[in-house]
């Protein structure tokens, strides 16, 4: 869970557990990459998105967001290898390290310090 702290720049500034946030920006990345991949339209692809994340609460790792997508790709016709998949999703994990990079450089920087 995020905590919230008021800072004298910005009253409304979020603190992140960048963990969490890298974790939720990946499945994103990857929940709107597979539904392009399955046709979607625009909402749907965001509304895709979303269940994608939310089915990686189901166990521990990243194999229940593997398997959503792998599934609902098949179901689409458009089936593709697990290999592949953890390949995208790999791809999606270093895009969204960097974009917290570049967001909060900060707190990137005090993780890994």
């Amino acid at each position: 869970m995020a905590s919230h702290s008021r800072t004298n720049d910005d009253p409304y500034q979020t603190e992140y557990d960048t963990r969490d946030a890298e974790i939720a920006r990946r499945n994103i990345l990857f929940g709107l990459w597979a539904g392009q991949r399955m046709g979607l339209e625009s909402e749907a692809i965001e509304d895709y998105a979303w269940s994608v994340h939310l089915a990686d609460g189901e166990n521990p790792g990243h194999d229940d967001v593997i398997a959503k997508v792998a599934t609902d790709l098949a179901r689409c016709g458009r089936p593709i290898s697990d290999r592949q998949l953890r390949s995208y999703l790999l791809e999606m994990a270093m895009r969204a390290s960097l974009d917290l990079a570049q967001t909060y450089p900060e707190a990137i920087m005090k993780r890994r310090g």
